[in-house]
């Protein structure tokens, strides 16, 4: 047994300073802080990111974008009770490769006043429910800043306002106090400015996850607005009426994708976006593991041996000129193994799958049914280990995930984490054509991945092409609860035969609906239902739709709901469960002893759209 002392791990977390406080392992990335904040730091002088005011990171899910920007709001961040204090900034640097610049230090260590938001919470089934989770956000970040209520520096009129911001239920009240959440860090920096008489620096984190999660439930459009208003501090940046210095010294934000300028970036001229795709050297070890930091983090726990384990299975993403590893990965792999080793277990070590659940696949899944037989023999050759080709869209709307164009479909999977750019096959192809709509090759980066694409990605789809009863499986899917398959099923449906000229009659639109539905059963397999009864007697009413499948051991009733332009889909599909268990539709099903399981299915259309919500009665 080794008599090796070890750092405690940190156990999933993102906070910077939980971690130092605690004194876990932790891989040093604050050189780049004079990378990111020094103007003068850039070694790549052609770089487009040297000296911007507005900066966009976008990388995979789990490699250490929140924890990154935890440690420059720790850096950066003065301390309000004591400013010019750096007692507490010299405890949590200690020992960090920062603390070597003294210049630095001394120019930027708790000097500035930070406004850190993360978006990654700003979400819900409906619009309502996210806006009222960015008021949340607002009002707590408001709180952080207490102290502006006595200062001198500020009038009786930005005082009340102030106010205003901290208090969540005024914010979440009326479409007045939306436009103050939306003007929240415009005002917040004015006012930090004028208090401490230097610039605030912004930190956005996750700032495209209320996008996703938007396109997901049905609600975009509204989503789009409200960022975008967030967001209006860019596009006129504040300047000291005296000096006429910036306000803002600079605005940091990570995401997933880097989201089209004409979505919520219109008007905003100094963006500047590092992506996996991008060649700026200064910034390709800024997020992830690079080789050393993952060899030298398994060395300190005893581990180096199994660098080549931890090499096939969580290696192979190249971000230009850098060999990565996805962190989440490498600190899981030696929090279950390192202990092992020291107890002599040697068999017991290995290499779990640590990604799978941690992103989502929701948007890959939009393009079910829309691919064709030359998309899937290239992820056939993925899966052979080769690489596959497309042209490149480095700048994505969630919204236009709906227009299935495959190489948004690649680009996708590309910006989220299931490939990484083959550069050496890519640089070729750049030599040969630098148009703008570039064509770029890409590959599978691991062993984990591999095994990710294959479960969540090419079996969902050959499944998909497979089957020639496409009916069975909607109906098989609400038999088993599967609320995710029946939507993107259905939309498929509305999109390719629905007309909008079909739902223009004066005739009630759910009758349309429930001809549509019953329609698509129609092509059920003759043996795939016991029974099957539309507009059926059933409880205190009429079920649209109830059914038992081939053995008559599982039932459903399904409600449909017609949803007008500014009603939220998802909330009108809860709505239909709420009514099929009021009304006991089911009770036919319930007193039949053979059948156990029943399913409530919720179904809310909108033009060549809908929602669906599934609720298990039984």
């Amino acid at each position: 047994m080794s008599n090796k002392i070890f750092q405690s791990l940190p156990a999933g977390s993102s906070s910077f300073t939980e971690i130092r406080k605690e004194e876990c392992y932790y891989v040093d990335k604050t050189p780049y802080l004079k990378t990111v904040f020094s103007k003068e730091s850039s070694t790549d002088k052609t770089s487009s990111l040297a000296g911007s005011p507005v900066l966009l990171f976008t990388r995979p899910r789990r490699f250490g974008k929140t924890l990154l920007m935890n440690m420059f709001e720790a850096f950066l961040k003065i301390d309000s009770h004591n400013p010019g204090d750096t007692t507490l900034h010299n405890q949590l640097f200690h020992g960090t490769k920062i603390t070597e610049d003294k210049a630095f230090c001394e120019k930027y260590m708790g000097k500035f006043p930070v406004i850190c938001i993360t978006l990654k919470n700003v979400f819900g089934k409906n619009f309502e429910d996210a806006y009222s989770k960015l008021a949340e956000v607002v009002a707590l970040k408001a709180l952080e800043f207490s102290f502006l209520k006595d200062s001198p520096a500020l009038d009786d009129k930005e005082k009340a306002k102030f106010d205003l911001l901290c208090d969540e239920i005024f914010l979440k009240k009326t479409d007045e106090a939306q436009s103050y959440a939306t003007s929240a860090i415009k005002s917040l920096s004015s006012m930090l400015y004028k208090h401490f008489r230097q610039p605030v620096y912004i930190l956005i984190d996750e700032y495209d996850v209320p996008l996703a999660k938007a396109q997901e439930n049905g609600y975009h459009k509204e989503m789009v607005t409200l960022i975008s208003s967030f967001l209006d501090f860019l596009k006129d940046p504040q300047k000291d009426p005296d000096t006429l210095l910036p306000v803002i010294g600079k605005v940091i934000m990570t995401g997933c994708l880097k989201v089209a300028k004409n979505s919520i970036f219109t008007g905003v001229n100094n963006l500047y976006v590092n992506t996996v795709t991008a060649t700026e050297k200064d910034y390709t070890g800024l997020i992830g593991f690079t080789k050393d930091e993952t060899n030298r983090f398994l060395d300190d726990y005893d581990l180096s041996e199994y660098s080549t384990l931890v090499k096939d299975n969580y290696d192979g993403y190249r971000f230009f000129d850098k060999e990565m590893f996805c962190p989440w990965d490498v600190v899981n792999f030696i929090r279950n193994n390192y202990k092992l080793k020291i107890d002599g277990e040697l068999q017991q070590i290995h290499a779990d799958n640590y990604w799978t659940g941690t992103t989502s696949s929701s948007a890959v899944y939009e393009y079910l049914g829309y691919l064709t037989d030359k998309d899937t023999q290239k992820m056939q050759d993925l899966i052979d280990g080769k690489s596959i080709s497309f042209s490149l869209n480095d700048s994505m709307n969630y919204d236009c995930l709906s227009e299935h164009n495959p190489d948004d479909f690649w680009s996708l999977l590309l910006h989220t984490g299931y490939l990484t750019l083959d550069w050496d096959k890519t640089t070729e192809e750049l030599k040969k054509n630098s148009q703008a709509n570039k064509v770029v090759f890409a590959r599978i980066p691991n062993l984990e991945i591999l095994k990710c694409f294959t479960d969540n990605i090419k079996n969902r789809f050959d499944n998909s092409l497979k089957t020639d009863n496409l009916a069975n499986r909607i109906a098989d899917a609400m038999l088993s609860g599967d609320s995710e398959f029946v939507q993107t099923q259905l939309r498929i449906y509305l999109k390719k035969f629905v007309s909008v000229r079909d739902i223009a009659s004066k005739a009630p639109h759910e009758n349309y609906y429930h001809g549509f539905l019953n329609g698509i059963f129609t092509n059920c397999s003759e043996e795939f239902f016991t029974e099957y009864h539309s507009n059926a007697e059933s409880g205190d009413g009429y079920a649209d739709i109830l059914f038992t499948d081939s053995v008559g051991e599982k039932g459903v009733v399904v409600e449909l709901k017609v949803c007008r332009e500014k009603e939220s889909r998802i909330k009108k599909a809860e709505e239909a469960i709420s009514q099929i268990e009021e009304k006991n539709y089911a009770e036919p099903l319930f007193e039949d002893e053979n059948i156990t399981s029943v399913q409530a299915v919720g179904i809310a259309f909108s033009g060549k759209n809908c929602a669906v919500a599934v609720k298990k009665l039984k």
